[in-house]
């Protein structure tokens, strides 16, 4: 088959995840074990297990998934309770929300931190700091 080239450049077809929007997460999407507070460790593990999205859509609570968010909002928030880690940018603005999430702090306020732990008598003058090199 011989083609010739016509000038174009071959057009791709957008990949399937590209037609879901991508959504906000809300305080409806959570799983109310999450919200309550009540459940422990045993039923953020519980939240994990129930909230397990092999492919396409969570089948709890119907969360659509693609290639960059592969988990519902509940099982991150769950697996962050577990791990004690702080919760991702696209779920910040629900910490309140969870009793135990927390977020991860900004530049500002681990300045405000440092600041304070310099100020603190201690036995000796503590060095100046150096400032945070970036990463």
């Amino acid at each position: 088959m011989n083609r010739r080239w016509d000038g174009r450049a071959r057009v791709r077809r957008a990949a399937i995840e590209w037609d879901v929007p991508v959504e906000t997460a809300r305080a409806e999407d959570l799983d109310e074990r999450l919200r309550s507070g009540r459940c422990g460790r045993t039923g953020w593990m519980q939240v994990l297990i129930d909230h397990d999205t092999p492919v396409g859509r969570c089948p709890s609570c119907g969360w659509a998934t693609t290639s960059e968010r592969r988990d519902c909002p509940s099982r991150v928030i769950a697996k962050c309770l577990l791990e004690r880690a702080p919760l991702p940018a696209w779920l910040a603005h629900l910490a309140d929300l969870v009793p135990g999430a927390r977020l991860r702090s900004g530049p500002e306020s681990r300045d405000q931190q440092r600041a304070a732990l310099d100020d603190l008598p201690g036995l000796f003058a503590a060095p100046a700091r150096q400032p945070e090199r970036r990463r």
